[in-house]
Formats: C-alpha cells, sequence, structure tokens
C-alpha cells in the first residue's frame, strides 16, 4: 500500500512540474511576442495579418460592428514600436512618417496614429476607448483589455506572427 501510494505522489508531482514548466515556457514565448489589443467592449476577437495590417495603416477605419477604430503607438525608441514597425507595418521609422503625412495631406486620415509613452499608458488608453487598437509585449497583456488571437493564433502560441 506503501508503495502504491509513494507512485501516487510521484506521478502527481511529476504532472505538477510538467504543468508548470509548460505555464513558464509559454509565459517565456509570450514575453517574445507583441499582443494586438483591444477594448474589452469590441466585438472583435480574431484578426487577419491581412486585417491586422489595413486596421494599423488607417486602410479600414472601423471595425467589423461599425465602431471607429483608434490607432495607438508606441513612442519612438519603444522596442515594441520597433517590432510593430518591422511585423505589422513592415516599414522603417521613416516610411512610417511618410506615409501618414501622405495620408494626412491627402485627407484619408485626420491625424498620425496617437503615441503613448509606456505599455501601462497604452492599456490605460485602450481600456477607456472603444475602438482603439494598439500593441503590448504579451507579457504586458493583462484583463484590463482584450488580447486579439492573429489568424487564430494568441501570443506564445506556436506560429504566431508577431515577434519582437
Amino acid at each position: 500500500m506503501k508503495n502504491i501510494l509513494n507512485r501516487f505522489l510521484a506521478g502527481a508531482m511529476l504532472a505538477i512540474l510538467t504543468a508548470t514548466l509548460t505555464l513558464n515556457a509559454r509565459a517565456q514565448d509570450k514575453a517574445g511576442c507583441l499582443a494586438v489589443i483591444v477594448n474589452k467592449t469590441a466585438k472583435l476577437d480574431t484578426v487577419s495579418t491581412s486585417d491586422l495590417q489595413k486596421y494599423f495603416k488607417a486602410e479600414k477605419t472601423k471595425m467589423p460592428d461599425g465602431t471607429k477604430i483608434v490607432i495607438v503607438m508606441a513612442d519612438v525608441g519603444r522596442p515594441e514600436r520597433d517590432a510593430a514597425l518591422k511585423e505589422i507595418y513592415t516599414m522603417s521609422e521613416a516610411d512610417y512618417n511618410d506615409y501618414f503625412v501622405g495620408q494626412t495631406f491627402t485627407g484619408a486620415v485626420a491625424a498620425a496614429p496617437k503615441a503613448l509613452p509606456s505599455p501601462a499608458a497604452i492599456k490605460a488608453f485602450v481600456a477607456q476607448t472603444p475602438g482603439a487598437i494598439a500593441y503590448v509585449s504579451g507579457a504586458d497583456a493583462d484583463d484590463s483589455i482584450k488580447v486579439l488571437t492573429i489568424d487564430g493564433k494568441a501570443p506564445g502560441d506556436a506560429g504566431y506572427s508577431l515577434k519582437k
């Protein structure tokens, strides 16, 4: 009986250790990703890479439910911004600036996206603004905002496309 109990406890401990290691690996994977975030009330849960680029480039200005999109960027020099320019916009900082100057000049947009200084400021703005769409490091995502899946994958999932 004692031998059976010892085997059970060893098996339970192994299961707990495996689960802990898996969760830690996923948390580390999330930290290496950009999480695209929206207001919790948004009727948007998943987006294709193509639509994501259209939202951030202001080519699509409304969410599927008709809510006007408010684009939020991290301030210049933040690693998340550099990753977003590379992974979402596929532009350099100079190309991004030229793009939005042109979009503003033609009247396609009223102004370039709002830039905020920190993940906390970005999350606070998104949490208070229906229609806001932004990005933060996967490690900074929390329950104050909604994290979108991209092409059906969440930050930290194998094959997730937005890496930092």
